[in-house]
């Protein structure tokens, strides 16, 4: 008989921490890290939680954790109370309804919880990118691995819902082809999209005239900008925006300079060169200002010197676009592909325009895929192949920048509209509106629709976490039972318990028998009479368990012998 989980208020999700999901520090910074920084320091900054619970896997991620918060524990927020749970017992986090993990997996934590019990708590993912083997491989999993209908992966647009869809349904069907006709027990996917810390984006106009007068950009200069990691195989390919800016120079003839602005980082110095070399060919005559993105008052910089944003992603591994929507906060007119994500954020022609974006279809892919999959070509020349296979409309670019050159009381109000949009639909207080929306959804149905799903799953572990001594059942001559009877072992020179204990050969695990609890089982024995496992547990009154644990442990180093039954 299995307890009905009790409803619990909870006042946010205990969330999982590893400092590669939220650090914004290192030597590479991540979309998916700027995103988790931006979900985290939401929710110690927003003073509507006075509990935070905290899932980590050691120490050291604890430390990791402070370290990175440290700066935003003021006098208004500092007494959060800031519990954290110990990664083998997640069960402990059902005091806050679940576990907020920063990536897409919940299957791995979805067979922790199977130790526990299914119904104690709920698990909720976050989507980046999907493009990637691991993230497809977990999609697919969904349809086999422990999940339930009260865990949720939040994708962070409709073309990510749809992208998730088509692989679970793709598995699916082959499912069925393999084994016939299949339940299916999913999460649920609800499209939350990522947020923006608002105030963040409130230059002053002495900012804004002293950030262009530090990159040595006159007030009548046209600043365009790109903000995220520059990468042509990853991310966005630089050329379509090179070849548009140029031939808008030219067609200026020095009425008005040309600058852009990309401030982000480079992950080799082969990307690096290709950038710096190919704008003194595509572009040369636009001013190319490269700045380092890691450092964040250089996206401030960028931004507020910024009279158009740019970004024309063509790349499958992009699923959000959160630049767009800092620029749309910073009150910037934005062009974009039309391109997944970015068609949720920017609204065409109301807060800039989105160029149309076009790609091959189904089946010129197949040789990528299969080279990916034979280990032919790495991740990087995977993703890197498809953006020849995508193609943006570089004439149609050429025109939105120059109407928006053109009319300054055009790019004014299509920047108040994106930041108006920003404000009322992306900033955090109202994404953790609908997150907590979503952990109310998932509570009541693990509270209320448990039993529709717990017989067939409570305690049910998968295939690869079972017990090994029930998988290897098949291995020994026999497996003790209660009835197996045991003597002191004679004519062997042994040691004592103590010193058997000691050695290094033993200390190396942790579950070994304790040298009291030895004793005791060792002392329970008449050395003429033998006793069977009932015997010695009525004798000594410790735990069925301890018993039979001593006892293989007593007869694997000689100090005691088993006797066949008569």
């Amino acid at each position: 008989m299995v307890n009905k989980p009790q409803s619990k208020k909870h006042k946010f999700f205990s969330l999982y921490y590893e400092n590669d999901g939220f650090n914004i520090k290192g030597e590479k910074l991540m979309g998916r890290q700027a995103a988790g920084w931006s979900f985290l320091k939401s929710i110690i900054t927003s003073k509507r939680y006075n509990k935070l619970g905290v899932y980590l896997k050691n120490m050291s991620q604890k430390e990791l954790l402070f370290d990175d918060i440290k700066s935003l524990l003021t006098d208004d927020n500092s007494s959060i109370d800031i519990r954290s749970f110990p990664y083998a017992e997640p069960n402990l986090t059902s005091e806050f309804g679940g576990i907020q993990l920063p990536g897409p997996n919940i299957i791995e934590f979805a067979n922790h919880r199977s130790f526990f019990g299914h119904h104690h708590y709920s698990l909720c993912g976050l989507t980046h990118t999907t493009a990637s083997y691991e993230v497809m491989s977990s999609f697919s999993s969904l349809l086999t691995e422990p999940v339930m209908p009260w865990d949720a992966i939040i994708c962070s647009s409709e073309s990510v819902l749809n992208t998730a869809n088509k692989i679970i349904e793709i598995q699916s069907d082959f499912l069925k082809s393999r084994i016939g006709s299949i339940k299916k027990v999913l999460p649920q996917l609800p499209v939350i999209p990522l947020g923006v810390n608002i105030s963040e984006f409130d230059f002053t106009e002495e900012f804004k005239f002293n950030s262009r007068s530090k990159l040595g950009i006159n007030k009548d200069d046209i600043v365009i900008s790109y903000v995220g990691r520059l990468s042509f195989h990853a991310k966005a390919h630089h050329l379509p925006m090179y070849l548009a800016l140029e031939n808008i120079s030219k067609t200026l003839k020095g009425k008005k300079k040309i600058h852009l602005i990309q401030s982000g980082w480079f992950a080799s110095d082969y990307i690096e060169n290709s950038f710096i070399d190919e704008a003194k060919i595509i572009c040369p005559s636009v001013n190319c200002i490269f700045l380092d993105g890691r450092d964040s008052s250089n996206k401030d910089i960028t931004l507020a010197s910024s009279d158009i944003f740019m970004s024309l992603s063509d790349n499958i591994q992009e699923t959000f676009g959160l630049t767009p929507l800092e620029a749309m906060a910073s009150g910037i007119p934005v062009i974009v592909s039309d391109w997944d994500g970015y068609r949720s954020t920017v609204r065409n022609n109301e807060d800039g325009f989105r160029v149309p974006s076009y790609s091959l279809g189904e089946g010129f892919g197949e040789d990528l895929m299969f080279n990916y999959m034979m280990g032919i070509i790495d991740y990087d020349n995977y993703i890197g192949g498809t953006v020849h296979k995508v193609g943006i409309d570089v004439k149609q670019c050429i025109d939105k920048i120059n109407l928006l050159i053109d009319n300054p009381d055009l790019r004014k109000k299509l920047g108040s509209n994106g930041k108006k949009r920003a404000r009322e639909n992306f900033s955090w207080t109202k994404i953790l509106d609908q997150y907590e929306d979503l952990y109310e959804e998932l509570d009541n149905i693990r509270i209320n629709q448990y039993s529709k799903f717990i017989d067939s799953s409570y305690k049910t572990l998968p295939a690869n976490r079972q017990d090994p001594f029930k998988i290897f059942s098949d291995y020994p001559t026999e497996i003790l039972k209660n009835s197996s009877k045991f003597k002191i072992a004679k004519g062997i020179n042994r040691l004592s318990i103590k010193e058997i204990l000691e050695f290094s050969s033993i200390k190396y695990t942790d579950n070994v028998p304790q040298e009291e609890e030895l004793e005791i089982v060792l002392s329970s024995f008449d050395n003429d009479k033998s006793y069977n496992i009932d015997k010695i547990i009525n004798i000594t009154k410790l735990s069925s368990d301890m018993v039979f644990n001593i006892l293989i442990f007593l007869l694997k180093y000689g100090y005691i012998h088993i006797e066949g039954e008569k």
